[in-house]
Formats: structure tokens, C-alpha cells, sequence
């Protein structure tokens, strides 16, 4: 049962939300002790990510829009965000994604209460965000990061380390269905890739990967995922020669992916940096086909090692790398009883540390630790 005499706690990211942000979603409505206010500049998928307490700078009529936007720079804050904290008697405010925290220092300062920011991967990698985050640093009361890659990248762009909490994210893991794979002889065995198509998500070398095991293995591959690099992702395809075993699905919604997921053997996830330093954090597709029973062929990038355990509930290949991602592959194929038992280590792992039931308990622990020692 819920608590009805719940504290407020004010959420912040300028785009509510994005397709690919279902995980703030998740995290949000499945808080207990505090009831969510969210506000944002923008608002989109309302209907995907319905909420109560959502109030956008779009719904002010335009001229008092620029108004208030005019006293960001002057104030430090937008005010309409202000009354709507103040109606609410916010007792924290957690900002989405570094950039959007160091933006929100002026209204927590404002309201006199703590600041929590959460990054999320490109926030804190890119080099064009570095130069955002001192005051945010000094400022913020709570910094919380994905795992140990990241937290290290934070302390050294100048973080104190007792600010910053590995918080992992979770999903609605009662709401996915186990399903324990086993791969018959003499049937092809089943990959699935499923992301946006960008540079970071290394989607091009499991194409090259797989184009250099078609001669000896029989398999297909399923892509879901659309994006700027779809192009040059279809001429690789047609380089390694595959493309009678390619099925590309465009993009699909976040239930169609798990109902999807239950007909594939292995999920690969070749995650990688970029030549301008854009990484992933952790990225919840992982833990979402690990969820249904997946095993997952993934990389040692960044923080998915927090997700993926080598030889226990997947394999990790190294980044950017054909020949380590193409060893992983022919693991599978070796022995293709490794999959139900990978896929099972899988959901149990996720079970213990991506629950969004537990960790939403661990990040409102987290708020109210922050809020009894604020000063």
C-alpha cells in the first residue's frame, strides 16, 4: 500500500520524455515514500508515460514563455517552475542527466532543498559537457552515477567522491515473462540487435562479426532500431553478405521489443567509444532481453561490465573489437547449451540488481538521507 501522506520530490529533464527514456519513467512511478511533481520545458509521449504532477514551460501562453526563460539567466531559475515547487512543498529535487543538473542548481538553492543529479552516460563522457559541471559538483548534494567507469570519469572532471552513489537502474521485472531458451541442432540460431542506429553502439562491428561466420555457422539476425546511420548500416550488411539472413524491423515500442524478445536465442550489444568520447552508461536494453531470458554477447565498455559477468550470464567481448566479438560468437556455437543457462544467471542477476521495486527503495533511501543532511 501506498503511503498517502508521502513527501514531494520535483523531477527535472528538459524533454519529457523520450521513447528511450521509458527507464526515468519506470523510476518515477514506482516511487513509494515520495510522490513525483515533473517538470520539464518540452513534453512529448504523454500518452506512453502518463503522470499526474506534470507541468511543462509549454503550456504557459508564448510571451510569458520567454519571460520566464529570460529570468533563467537573470535569477538563476525559471520562476513558473518555482510556484509550482512551492505549491508542492518539494522536500528534494532530482535533476535527469548531468547537463539538465547543472541547469536546476538555481531553483534547489532557491527552494532550499537538495539536489540530486543523476547521469546517464553521454552527459558524463562527452567533452563538450566537461565545462558544465564545477558549480554542479560543489552544488549538488548527491551525484549518482551507473557503475565504477563512470564514477571514476566524474572524480576525475573534479567530483568529490563522498558525493557520488552507484545507483543502477530498473525495470518492471515482474512484467516480463522468463523464457527459458534452448536451441534445437540443426536450427539456426537467433540474434537480435535492438538500439538507435549511432556511432556508440558499435552495430557495425556484429555485422562484420557475423559476416565472418556465415560460411560456417547457420544463424539469422533481427535488427529493431532505426537512426542517422541506417544508410551505411545497409552497406555493411551487404559487404559481409548476409543479407538474406538480416530482418530489419525499424523502430518498435517498448512492449513490441519484449514481446519480440521471447522468439531470439542471443542479444549482442557491441558497445564502443566514439572518435569524440561519446559513450554508453549502462544500456537498459541489456537488462531488458537479460530479463526475459536472454543471453547477451556485449563488450567491456564503460559500465556494461555492471550489467554483463563474463562466462556467467553472457560474454564480453573487447570494444571496437571483430576478432574478440567473433570469439564470443563461436561460444555460442560451440555449444549452444551455454544459452539457457547464461539466459537463466541473466534473470536472476537482474532480479537482485535491477529490480525497479528495489531500486527505486535504494534511491528514495538516498533522497531521504540527503534531505536529513542538508544544511
Amino acid at each position: 500500500m501506498r503511503n498517502q501522506m508521502r513527501d514531494y520530490c520535483a523531477h527535472y529533464t528538459a524533454n519529457y520524455l523520450p521513447l528511450t527514456a521509458n527507464w526515468i519513467y519506470r523510476s518515477v512511478i514506482n516511487q513509494v515514500d515520495f510522490q513525483p511533481v515533473f517538470l520539464c520545458r518540452t513534453k512529448q509521449n504523454v500518452n506512453h508515460f502518463p503522470l499526474d504532477n506534470l507541468y511543462s514551460l509549454q503550456d504557459v501562453p508564448q510571451f510569458w514563455r520567454w519571460w520566464h526563460v529570460l529570468c533563467l539567466y537573470v535569477l538563476g531559475y525559471i520562476p513558473f517552475f518555482k510556484q509550482i515547487c512551492r505549491r508542492f512543498d518539494i522536500r528534494v529535487f532530482h535533476a535527469h542527466f548531468g547537463y539538465q543538473g547543472a541547469k536546476s542548481i538555481g531553483l534547489s538553492r532557491s527552494l532550499r532543498v537538495p539536489l540530486i543529479c543523476s547521469f546517464y552516460g553521454d552527459d558524463a563522457f562527452a567533452k563538450t559537457h566537461e565545462h558544465k559541471y564545477t558549480k554542479l559538483f560543489r552544488k549538488a548534494d548527491r551525484i549518482l552515477v551507473l557503475g565504477p567507469y563512470m564514477k571514476s570519469r566524474l572524480i576525475a572532471l573534479g567530483c568529490p567522491a563522498d558525493k557520488l552513489r552507484i545507483h543502477h537502474l530498473g525495470i518492471d521485472v515482474a512484467q516480463i515473462k522468463f523464457v527459458s531458451r534452448k536451441i534445437e541442432q540443426k536450427r539456426p540460431v537467433r540474434f537480435l540487435i535492438a538500439s538507435s542506429f549511432l556511432e556508440k553502439k558499435g552495430i557495425d562491428i556484429a555485422i562484420r562479426a557475423l559476416g565472418n561466420l556465415k560460411s560456417r555457422f547457420e544463424f539469422t539476425l533481427d535488427i529493431i532500431g532505426d537512426g542517422p546511420l541506417k544508410s551505411q548500416l545497409l552497406e555493411e550488411i551487404s559487404r559481409a553478405g548476409i543479407e538474406s539472413r538480416v530482418t530489419m524491423h525499424g523502430y518498435k515500442s517498448y512492449p513490441d521489443v519484449i514481446a519480440l524478445a521471447a522468439t531470439f536465442d542471443v542479444f549482442i550489444q557491441a558497445s564502443r567509444t566514439t572518435r569524440d568520447n561519446r559513450k554508453e552508461g549502462t544500456p537498459m536494453v541489456i537488462v531488458d532481453m537479460m530479463a526475459t531470458g536472454m543471453a547477451v554477447i556485449s563488450t567491456d565498455h564503460s559500465d556494461i561490465p555492471e550489467i554483463v559477468k563474463d562466462g556467467v550470464n553472457g560474454f564480453l567481448a573487447k570494444e571496437n573489437d571483430v576478432v574478440t566479438l567473433q570469439n564470443c560468437i563461436e561460444k555460442v556455437f560451440s555449444d549452444v547449451s551455454c544459452v539457457e543457462r547464461l539466459g537463466l544467471n541473466a534473470r536472476k542477476w537482474v532480479e537482485k540488481e535491477f529490480n525497479v521495486k528495489l531500486q527505486t527503495e535504494r534511491l528514495e533511501k538516498l533522497y531521504r538521507e540527503a534531505i536529513e543532511q542538508y544544511r
